[in-house]
């Protein structure tokens, strides 16, 4: 997330109107089933590529591994009656854009409209406070149509080509006003909120603000990952969601960089031992060349290495996740499609604690909180699971977590709509701001355990 502090969505589904989910390097998505949660975390997967990839203005991919939302009419909210249907929905991340010697927080939103049966961006909007703005949306003939507060203007660079957003200022600002002479207005525009904020002159004339968020590699993990296998066919690499890409990363690390698999081996190790899901894990090759198929031997208590298909099926859910997460060094997923990235990666975790007993979920949740703290990963992380919740608690009273590291979003049903509310923690790990019905269902849950009669 990095620059991202906040996801805005407004009509998307199940969420009426305008909601708003806090961001923070550990996020919990927690609520009942069909509540929203896995739209949340989609919506945030599509955004956060339309503002990464090259082709961010082109049609946008909303069915993407693991999350498939549908066409346009399936994601935005439906409504019946006098007010006629919705024809748009939005998604946003609330942002502060870093510039030497001053921030300017803004809201980035990207408006969606229908273009055959599947969304489109037909605009990009910057709010930096309730008065200043910039909007940049596309024209009837693919143009950009730049506007701020009493002015607009059309120019003649494409929407699909409008890169220049990415640095409006600085050698952006070149680029701007030799395309077009009339974007002059909307340049001293920007360059007028950027000395309210600036600390010095001198570091107004540094580097340009830069109005487009430094986003880090996204991996995306689904909520089944690929079942194993009692032998393995080197064919391909390529990542994906459901993890059927690590049994070859681990053999390919093994048979190529043994010191980054020694390395991933030995907390792969820890992490078994901790968890009790098992004490020793390797990869048995049929052959010396990387081409001969291969097994994953892993070895539970102090009996001998078994085959992975024989031993419980906890080990190859979370071994996806373990390998993702731990192997820090290895390229990005996507890192070839990304235009810019910057430090750690952000994790999109779908139920991680499927297969797993207690004390594994709990191991998970340390093994994420170590993760932030030690390369700077981050993790919005979709959980029925009271043992991470409580791993994370702990964690912040114990001082290895900031009280604002944590975030946690509530999903509450409301009839056809869905309410987001923000939780917190204080320093003791308390939980802050939950709404009645969240803790009037912990309460009766208590009641019965004690006896008490509803």
């Amino acid at each position: 997330m990095r620059d991202v502090r906040e996801m805005v969505l407004r009509d998307v589904r199940c969420f009426e109107g305008v909601q708003r989910g806090i961001l923070r390097p550990i996020t919990l998505l927690v609520g009942e089933n069909s509540t929203g949660k896995s739209t949340f975390l989609g919506c945030y997967s599509v955004l956060h590529r339309v503002l990464s990839e090259m082709d961010f203005v082109g049609r946008p991919d909303f069915n993407e591994e693991p999350f498939f939302l549908g066409s346009f009419r399936d994601i935005v909210r439906s409504r019946r009656g006098p007010s006629g249907r919705i024809n748009r929905f939005q998604l946003g991340f609330v942002t502060t854009p870093v510039r030497r010697g001053s921030q300017v927080p803004c809201r980035l939103l990207a408006t969606f409209a229908e273009q055959g049966s599947q969304p489109v961006v037909s605009s990009f909007r910057w709010q930096f406070d309730a008065e200043s703005f910039l909007e940049a949306r596309r024209g009837a003939e693919g143009e950009t149509i730049l506007r701020i507060p009493n002015h607009e203007v059309e120019t003649e660079i494409p929407f699909m080509n409008a890169v220049f957003l990415f640095d409006v200022l600085g050698e952006g600002e070149l680029l701007l006003r030799r395309w077009d002479t009339g974007t002059k207005p909307i340049v001293d525009y920007l360059e007028g909120l950027l000395d309210n904020q600036a600390e010095s002159r001198r570091a107004r004339s540094t580097r340009g603000l830069e109005l487009w968020p430094h986003l880090p590699d996204l991996i995306p993990v689904a909520p089944l990952r690929s079942k194993p296998k009692r032998t393995y066919d080197p064919v391909r690499e390529t990542a994906s969601p459901d993890g059927e890409h690590i049994p070859m990363l681990m053999m390919r690390l093994d048979h190529t960089a043994k010191s980054h698999w020694d390395a991933l081996h030995g907390n792969l190790v820890e992490f078994g031992r901790q968890s009790g899901l098992f004490s020793d894990i390797k990869v048995k090759r049929h052959g010396k060349q990387m081409s001969d198929p291969f097994q994953l031997q892993v070895k539970v208590r102090s009996g001998s290495h078994a085959n992975i298909m024989d031993v419980g099926y906890g080990v190859s859910q979370s071994l996806p996740i373990l390998v993702d997460v731990m192997a820090a060094e290895e390229p990005g997923r996507r890192s070839g499609s990304f235009r810019r990235g910057r430090g750690g990666r952000v994790f999109l975790l779908q139920q991680p604690e499927v297969h797993l007993h207690p004390r594994g979920q709990a191991e998970l949740a340390s093994l994420f909180v170590e993760s932030f703290k030690r390369r700077g990963n981050h993790f919005l992380i979709e959980t029925h699971s009271d043992y991470i919740i409580d791993r994370v608690r702990i964690s912040v009273r114990k001082g290895i977590l900031k009280p604002d590291e944590v975030s946690m979003i509530y999903f509450e049903p409301k009839g056809n709509a869905v309410k987001i509310h923000n939780m917190t923690l204080d320093k003791e790990g308390n939980l802050r701001g939950a709404p009645e019905e969240y803790r009037e269902f912990f309460a009766r849950e208590t009641d019965q355990l004690l006896g008490f009669s509803e």
